[in-house]
């Protein structure tokens, strides 16, 4: 897994997974804003499966980078999907079902890959499935996910919250995460966002985090550097 700070959301390889933990929702906001706005740029499809309130933010701060939303999306370059309608039609009884993830997800994103020959996607279920505490849920998106890059091309920005988790589990937790995709992006200004007396909790994840790394790094070197088989 790499580490490569902000700017790979400006030209993410084709294949690249992407993740960023965050804390605030302003933070997650400006990743995901910047992650939409230089594809857009760059002339790709994007395809943002967002719940309401994110979605919301995301057009007004397209709007402030003076982009068209509305045409781009009459267009089809950027699509909105809701990502708790769409969660809600591709699992059952506590499973990600792998089908309905093919007609649902797959398929639709596979034509507008087609049609604009580039595509990045930015993906919230996977966080609405972690703030549940449905994480072995999480995962099985993820691994499916994964298993649509090896049929097309595109790169896809995933986020996580940290809200719901214990200090004491951020190193387990990060594991978890870092096993479904290639790069980090890490805190970025973190003195900018943070609430006061939340200095401890950030301590706590950076530590988490770096000890993540040394112990990866110990058992292997080529899982900082390499995508996931």
């Amino acid at each position: 897994m790499i580490e490569p700070g902000f700017g790979v959301l400006t030209n993410p390889l084709a294949g690249s997974h992407l993740v960023k933990v965050c804390r605030d929702r302003e933070v997650k906001l400006e990743a995901v804003a910047h992650y939409v706005a230089e594809g857009l740029r760059n002339g790709e499809a994007v395809t943002v499966i967002a719940r309401s309130r994110l979605r919301k933010s995301l057009i007004d701060c397209m709007g402030a980078f003076d982009f068209d939303t509305q045409s781009l999306q009459d267009q089809g370059q950027i699509k909105f999907l809701d990502a708790e309608f769409l969660l809600s039609s591709i699992s059952f009884d506590g499973e990600i079902d792998a089908e309905a993830f093919e007609k649902f997800v797959a398929s639709p994103m596979r034509t507008i890959k087609l049609k604009y020959g580039k595509l990045r996607i930015f993906g919230e279920m996977v966080d609405i499935l972690w703030q549940n505490d449905s994480h072995d849920m999480a995962m099985q998106l993820e691994d499916l996910w994964n298993g649509l890059f090896k049929k097309f091309e595109f790169s896809m920005l995933c986020t996580y919250s940290l809200n719901h988790i214990d200090p004491d589990a951020y190193e387990e937790a990060l594991k978890r995460i870092c096993r479904c995709h290639t790069h980090h992006i890490p805190l970025k200004n973190p003195d900018s966002f943070l609430p006061s007396g939340s200095t401890a909790v950030l301590d706590s994840f950076e530590l988490a985090w770096k000890q993540l790394v040394e112990k990866l790094t110990a058992n292997d070197d080529t899982v900082l550097r390499m995508p996931p088989a």
